[in-house]
């Protein structure tokens, strides 16, 4: 349960400052400001920080696949796909729900967006992200091997249906 006020709001470029010191923070291989300036820019895409007081602690994003072209999944064809591309919270704001806060925001606006299916990567070896994915219902549908290769470690493809 979160004690904390927060408050979730897209993502703008005057937040860059604060989600790149996260992204260092968490990430080896962090995305640099150009990428992040590019993602706030494609209408594809939702990005959305969580601050609380005035302090982002936590950002997520989700970029919707063209939806002109079928996605086939398990023998299921979707029109409409959304790609959760970062779910990210400051160390010292973990597990305390901001995770869920984020998923949940970028599956609701996906939803609303009129998204059939949702997916995304994780390594093995982040048994938490894992787990929180897995409360939502994520399935593991496959593996990409050696995803992140300055690690050799594969990526683990989860999905969700959202109809």
């Amino acid at each position: 349960m979160i004690a904390e006020r927060y408050t979730i709001q897209p993502m703008k470029f005057e937040d860059l400052d604060e989600v790149i010191a996260i992204e260092r923070e968490l990430f080896l291989h962090p995305w640099s400001r150009g990428f992040f300036e590019l993602v706030i820019m494609d209408k594809n895409n939702c990005m959305i920080t969580v601050k609380v007081e005035s302090k982002i602690i936590g950002y997520g994003g989700s970029h919707f696949l063209n939806q002109n072209s079928d996605f086939w999944i398990i023998k299921k064809k979707y029109r409409s796909v959304v790609h959760i591309i970062n779910v990210a919270v400051r160390r010292e704001f973990q597990r305390r729900g901001f995770g869920t806060i984020i998923v949940d925001t970028l599956l609701n606006d996906a939803v609303k967006r009129g998204a059939e299916f949702a997916y995304l990567e994780v390594r093995p070896s982040n048994g938490e992200a894992i787990k929180l994915y897995r409360k939502f219902g994520f399935m593991i549908i496959g593996i990409i091997e050696n995803y992140y290769p300055q690690e050799k470690e594969d990526a683990l493809v989860m999905g969700l249906d959202l109809k």
